[in-house]
């Protein structure tokens, strides 16, 4: 029965640091890969038509 116990236990904290690392994602600001507007190349109104 304590082997039973025991995977209890390492399945719980699998699950608490699973839990967490997500969290810690969630609530991460992506700072190098975000995008800013005024980086991007500007689209030229030609452009739009020619790729419809």
């Amino acid at each position: 029965m304590s082997v039973h116990v025991l995977a209890g236990v390492v399945v719980l904290l699998v699950l608490v640091a699973v839990s967490a690392y997500r969290e810690a994602l969630r609530n991460e600001p992506i700072g190098r890969f975000r995008i800013h507007a005024g980086k991007l190349p500007q689209f030229d109104e030609n452009e739009e038509s020619a790729l419809q």
